[in-house]
């Protein structure tokens, strides 16, 4: 999935969080785990807000222009 394809949504999956910042799903997790990326819990899944997650990886060009 590419960036601006992300950016349409308002969660990522634990799997686009892990491509978005070139890791691995086991490091997003543990990083979810510790606090570090804010996620929700919806049934069996694990839910990352875009918006942070773009701010985490430095792509957030709301500030730009």
């Amino acid at each position: 999935m590419s960036i601006d394809e992300l950016r349409s949504q308002l969660f990522a999956t634990v799997a686009e969080a892990a491509s978005v910042l070139r890791s691995d799903e086991r490091t997003v997790r543990r990083a979810i785990e510790a606090g570090h990326i804010p996620a929700v819990k919806v049934s069996n899944k694990t839910l990352i807000p875009v918006q942070a997650l773009l701010k985490l990886a430095g792509l957030d060009l709301d500030d730009a222009a």
